[in-house]
C-alpha cells in the first residue's frame, strides 16, 4: 500500500492511503506545503519514528490505526515528540473545490474556482440535514483578519435554528441549495 504524506501550512499532516501527484494536492488544499509519497506502511512509520522520535509504542499505535482502519485519510498532529492520529471521514480527492479547513461532522470550509468561498455545516438529523452559504466580502474580510477560529463561529452560529448568519445568506440571496 503506497502512502502520501502531505504536509500543510498548518499544524496538521495528512495521510492518505491513495496515492496521487502533489499537483493534485496542491489544487485540493489550500494550505498545502509538499507531500512525501511511502511505498508502504513501514516506511512511513520508520520516517515519523526517526523524524519526530517516537517511541516504539507510538509506531506500534500508528501502524495498527492506519493498517486496522477502511479509511482513506488521516490526520496527525505532532506534540512533545508524540503523534496522535485521527480518521478524515471526508474524502478529500473527490470534493471540487479547494478545501481549506474542516472538521468531521461540523462543517467544511472552502475555495470555489470562482474564487467564492463557500462554508457547508452539518446539522444532523435522521435527514442528515445540512446547510451552505457564501461568504460576502466582510466575512472573507473577516476570515483573512482572524483566520479559521472566525469561520468556528460562523459554523457555529449556521448550526442554530434561528441563525443570524443564514437568514442574512438567504436575503442576499448567498445560500446555496
Amino acid at each position: 500500500m503506497s502512502l502520501d504524506l502531505i504536509y500543510t501550512k498548518t499544524d496538521k499532516f495528512i495521510l492518505s492511503k491513495i496515492n496521487t501527484s502533489y499537483k493534485v494536492w496542491q489544487d485540493k488544499l489550500y494550505y498545502y506545503k509538499t507531500s512525501l509519497n511511502f511505498t508502504n506502511l513501514e516506511e512511513l512509520v520508520i520516517f515519523l519514528k526517526v523524524d519526530y522520535k517516537l517511541s516504539d509504542k507510538n509506531k506500534s499505535e500508528i501502524f495498527n490505526y492506519v493498517n486496522n482502519s477502511n479509511q482513506d485519510f488521516f490526520e496527525l498532529s505532532v506534540l512533545d515528540n508524540n503523534i496522535s492520529i485521527k480518521q478524515i471521514h471526508l474524502q478529500l480527492l473527490k470534493s471540487k473545490d479547494t478545501l481549506i479547513h474542516w472538521e468531521d461532522w461540523f462543517y467544511i470550509f472552502s475555495k470555489t474556482s470562482t474564487n467564492h468561498y463557500h462554508l457547508w455545516v452539518f446539522l444532523g438529523g435522521i435527514a442528515n440535514q445540512v446547510r451552505e452559504i457564501r461568504l460576502n466580502a466582510a466575512q472573507v474580510s473577516d476570515w483573512e483578519d482572524l483566520g479559521i477560529p472566525f469561520i468556528k463561529t460562523l459554523a457555529t452560529d449556521l448550526q442554530l435554528k434561528e441563525s443570524k448568519v443564514y437568514k442574512e445568506a438567504i436575503t442576499e440571496n448567498r445560500r446555496i441549495l
